[in-house]
């Protein structure tokens, strides 16, 4: 009871001029590591104790059980055609999800645009991502690395009156970094890459190559 006692005084005298945060290892009822009233508690989030409007602290759960991504696509690709030159193509990805921890998925969309003096051509993608994480993504975690990948399909339009049909496959290692150890944080992929293309005055045609891409992602 004393170390109880020690604890809250601790927490009730501190000064408001810093954040403190408290992570919950083991929950029964509404006793933690630590105990506070209001709110629910629940295993393995982190708690941010922030001062209020009237100087008192309150608790500030960073949940990571939904995640919103935005990150840029580079790959240096070459069909199998004759005749065909390594092509670098840089895209806009964007991605919605869930977090279980150990795994990752959502759906996503990519876009495109390249402009050749007087004609653009634009790329509309949408499809899904899944996450491995070798290491769980909890909160409070500040870097995880696992496999993923995703699988899309879209079309290309030449802006010349022709579409193509497209269709990516994705796999790599990843590397997420939370420097704050909040829900807010960075991305690196890179792996390879598999594109099929079909119709078109070219017909269709495999694409193969490597992408990287880099972003920042969000958990709430």
């Amino acid at each position: 009871m004393k170390k109880w006692l020690l604890v809250v005084s601790i927490l009730t005298f501190s000064s408001a001029s810093f954040a403190q945060k408290i992570k919950v290892r083991k929950v029964k009822g509404n006793q933690a590591v630590i105990e506070f009233s209001g709110g629910s508690l629940q295993p393995g989030n982190v708690y941010e104790l922030a001062p209020d409007e009237f100087g008192e602290s309150s608790a500030v759960s960073t949940s990571r059980r939904y995640l919103v991504g935005l990150s840029f696509n580079f790959e240096n690709t070459k069909a199998d055609t004759s005749g065909a030159e390594n092509e670098t193509d840089i895209n806009l990805l964007a991605k919605f999800g869930w977090n279980y921890g150990t795994f990752e998925v959502g759906p996503m969309v990519s876009y495109s645009s390249t402009a050749i003096g007087s004609v653009t051509t634009t790329t509309y993608k949408f499809g899904g991502f899944g996450d491995y994480n070798m290491i769980a993504n909890t909160p409070g975690e500040a870097f995880i690395y696992g496999l993923g990948g995703y699988a899309t399909m879209g079309q290309r339009d030449s802006g010349t009156g022709s579409k193509i049909d497209v269709m990516d496959f994705f796999v790599g290692p990843f590397a997420k970094w939370f420097p704050t150890g909040t829900g807010v944080g960075f991305r690196l992929d890179g792996g390879y890459i598999y594109q099929k293309v079909s119709g078109g005055v070219g017909g269709d045609a495999t694409i193969t190559g490597l992408a990287f891409t880099a972003g920042i992602i969000a958990y709430f």
